[in-house]
């Protein structure tokens, strides 16, 4: 059994989204996995925009502390958000700035290497958008998110990394019955 951290990051309570991201909790939960669900924009526990004056020396909220504790016990964290002018949302990006902090999820090491600290967790990304698969890759969308997420957040913090980008969601029911059976065996691995 594995402790599995969902995060969803999408405005609308109803979006593709979230029903995404019930399925793959569906998924887990028959393979007998403990699921924990956070939904950024109606989560009872909320973060301000991120400030400090030392990012060397702050004090941790308590909402920092929570977050950073389910970050902690979860051996996988998925993560379902949109792409927003290449992308993701803000609140998602608030959510990392907060709890992907220094000394938590990474440091430098010698020689002011930086060394990730949520070594052993595995990530999987989910990234929904409206226009075409082909034009996500034409364009170099894809690519450069994934190696984003790969480069300057899930892999610096250590982690292991799987990146999928739906395109053309909201086009068909075909389409999306075809997604969510992907996202449901992708669960399943």
């Amino acid at each position: 059994m594995s402790n599995i951290l969902v995060i969803l990051a999408h405005p609308k309570e109803d979006s593709f989204g979230m029903a995404l991201a019930q399925a793959f909790m569906e998924e887990k939960k028959a393979q007998g996995d403990s699921v924990e669900f956070i939904d950024l924009y109606r989560s009872k526990v909320q973060q301000p925009f991120f400030v400090y004056d030392d990012p060397n020396n702050f004090t941790a909220s308590k909402e920092m502390l929570y977050f950073q504790e389910k970050i902690t016990v979860a051996d996988e964290i998925a993560i379902f958000h949109p792409n927003w002018w290449g992308g993701f949302p803000a609140i998602l990006q608030n959510w990392i700035d907060w709890n992907f902090s220094k000394g938590f999820a990474f440091t430098y090491g010698d020689k002011g290497r930086p060394q990730g600290l949520l070594e052993g967790k595995k990530a999987q990304l989910f990234v929904t958008t409206g226009a075409p698969g082909i034009f996500n890759f034409i364009t170099g969308i894809k690519s450069r998110m994934a190696k984003r997420w790969q480069k300057q957040i899930i892999g610096f913090c250590g982690m292991s990394m799987n990146f999928t980008m739906y395109g053309s969601v909201g086009t068909s029911g075909q389409k999306s019955n075809d997604i969510l059976n992907d996202v449901k065996a992708k669960a399943r691995n």
